[in-house]
């Protein structure tokens, strides 16, 4: 437990130190492949918010996720991607395939579908190649692009309102 507390205060300094880093790029594309960075430990109807993005015209093949979950135990198995704070080196760098096989698309949208300031989604998420971020107003503000007011349980108003300003901003 310690351990991990010293991990999270580590990856929070790396995290930091990119935000100088970060370019927010002015893409005009509108919105085909969307990839989703969840934190489970706040909100475990992926499906159901999968299903929203379907019903709004994204296909569900281009529809990638990538589930934060703390801890893992040894023997589970998933039928998605996961990590956790495991699989992050002290020096930020991973180790999860999952991590690098996310990383290595590129999304229009981003959607950052988590609530709290946790280091291993923050970092995550800003190495993730993306056109649009869209996320909560409890995060960061600099994580995001568009930033919505809602609680992590109501996905069917986070969709809607996320939505309805991707169509303003001709995103889709």
């Amino acid at each position: 437990m310690f351990l991990h507390k010293i991990k999270e205060l580590s990856l929070k300094k790396i995290v930091a130190k990119k935000w100088t880093e970060v370019k927010h790029s002015a893409a005009h594309d509108f919105i085909r492949k969307v990839g989703i960075i969840l934190d489970e430990t706040s909100f475990l109807s992926k499906d159901d918010l999968i299903h929203d993005l379907i019903q709004q015209g994204i296909k569900r093949e281009n529809i990638k996720i990538l589930v934060f979950r703390d801890p893992i135990k040894k023997k589970e198995e998933f039928d998605y991607p996961v990590f956790s704070y495991n699989d992050f080196k002290w020096s930020g760098a991973f180790e999860s395939d999952s991590i690098r096989t996310f990383l290595s698309q590129y999304y229009d949208l981003l959607i950052n579908y988590f609530d709290m300031d946790k280091a291993a989604l923050l970092l995550t998420s800003q190495l993730t190649q993306s056109g649009f971020k869209v996320g909560f107003a409890s995060v960061n503000k600099k994580a995001n692009d568009l930033i919505i007011t809602a609680s992590v349980e109501n996905h069917k108003e986070f969709t809607a309102e996320m939505f309805k300003y991707l169509r303003i901003l001709n995103k889709i």
